[in-house]
């Protein structure tokens, strides 16, 4: 059996040059889960989703994906015991790679040490973006609590449309006239800025997630001065990103850094869900010109306001007019060697890949401990991006990068600026809004 290869499963693969197009989640949980009935849900839901469980062709004139009769889940999954370092250990397995022309589109990995477990998920981003990653974890954790109160596992898993074009089907005729106008970003807000990494082979290169921890009183702290400001967290964010960005890379007079902020499309479907796991995330490039301003304040303003003007107009679907007919109309061959070409990735980015939802990610009565985070593809020099989760008021912000020890370095140093950034902002004596 065949599956229709999408637009956004072309997309990423053609990433692949850029990234390692994988998606990444870490679930620590403060007590022991069950090995057995964990395992028994974990292939419960291969079985759920086809495109788990099948193999990418591309070929000159089309990409499918070939269902797998016939497949062995022990090659997806293990289980291992530790006797320390359990995120260290379990971030050796993150940064593994699927074949995704050979092998099942996920691997699983169940480990422990002392009485704390994890869950680690290693999918191909090809098959779906953060926000069903999130949805797939769910459905994991009540396949698993079905099966540890008797039940047979048989929970519904979403298997309709994986096509982009679910986003259409609640758009007026001129909306849609609108939404094919917008065949690309406009060129001021394109940038050829980026880190400034060292050149070396990529045989040279090593994996490494950078992390850093916003805690849940310097949230809320932040989040009441973002209240009395008249901005949102994705402000503040996006404004101290830019900071640390700009202090890093160190542009030149006259230089802007656009930076491209990624967006869940399904905000264009009534019920905020896909019909199908697959990939609906879409970007929106901010460029607030040269002068970025003299305080994070200043930034945070000026970053709200040009954010403001970009969700005018149907945020995320410039460009995917072009790409749709390129892909309709060309040879896939063709097509691949086309954007391929002429598709400018991103050099720089942020993407908030949102809330882990710790009410439903509970394991019998296992709960989510903070080191919990997802991300999304570790990057190639000299692209990055900058990925957050956020569990219970706590941000862990992630920059996942194949480097050089010297970039490793240049990628902590990044995060301890954009650290005292958001401190900045934090401390910054605002009337408090009631």
């Amino acid at each position: 059996m065949k599956l229709k290869a999408e637009t956004w499963d072309k997309m990423q693969d053609i990433m692949s040059r850029y990234n390692d197009h994988m998606t990444h989640g870490y679930l620590q949980f403060d007590k022991q889960i069950d090995e057995g009935v964990l395992k028994r849900a974990l292939e419960i839901s291969i079985s759920k989703i086809p495109i788990l469980r099948s193999v990418y062709r591309s070929g000159l004139f089309r990409a499918q994906w070939k269902l797998l009769k016939d497949y062995d889940f022990e090659k997806c999954y293990s289980f291992k015991s530790f006797d320390d370092n359990l995120v260290e250990n379990c971030e050796k397995f993150l940064l593994g790679i699927i074949d995704e022309r050979k092998e099942l589109q996920v691997k699983y990995l169940h480990a422990r040490c002392g009485d704390k477990d994890a869950v680690c998920f290693l999918i191909n981003h090809q098959c779906m973006d953060g926000a069903d990653l999130k949805t797939l974890y769910n459905k994991i954790a009540e396949t698993y609590n079905n099966l540890l109160n008797g039940g047979d596992g048989d929970i519904q898993f979403k298997d309709g449309s994986r096509s982009e074009m679910q986003l259409y089907d609640e758009r007026t005729d001129s909306e849609l006239e609108e939404i094919d106008r917008l065949i690309s970003y406009s060129k001021k807000q394109k940038s050829k800025l980026s880190f400034p990494f060292e050149k070396a082979a990529r045989s040279k290169l090593t994996p490494k997630v950078h992390k850093l921890k916003l805690n849940e009183e310097r949230f809320l702290k932040m989040k009441a001065n973002g209240k009395a400001l008249g901005v949102s967290i994705n402000d503040i964010l996006l404004a101290a990103f830019y900071r640390a960005a700009i202090e890093v890379i160190k542009p030149q007079a006259g230089q802007t850094l656009g930076i491209p902020n990624m967006i869940n499309m399904r905000r264009y479907i009534k019920s905020g869900e896909s019909a199908g796991f697959c990939n609906l995330t879409s970007m929106i490039v901010l460029n607030i010109g040269e002068n970025i301003g003299e305080s994070i304040l200043d930034t945070v303003v000026r970053c709200k306001n040009g954010m403001d003007k970009l969700k005018e107009h149907f945020p995320g679907f410039h460009g995917w007019a072009l790409l749709r007919r390129v892909f309709k109309y060309a040879p896939h061959g063709l097509a691949k060697f086309l954007i391929g070409t002429f598709f400018k990735n991103p050099l720089v980015g942020i993407s908030n890949i949102g809330v882990i939802d710790d009410e439903k990610l509970v394991f019998g009565d296992a709960k989510l401990d903070s080191p919990s985070y997802l991300t999304g593809s570790v990057k190639y020099p000299p692209y990055m991006q900058l990925a957050l989760t956020t569990l219970r008021n706590e941000i862990t912000f992630t920059v996942a990068n194949y480097a050089t020890k010297k970039d490793h370095e240049m990628l902590d140093k990044f995060l301890e600026i954009l650290n005292n950034e958001l401190q900045e902002f934090i401390d910054a004596d605002l009337p408090k809004v009631l």
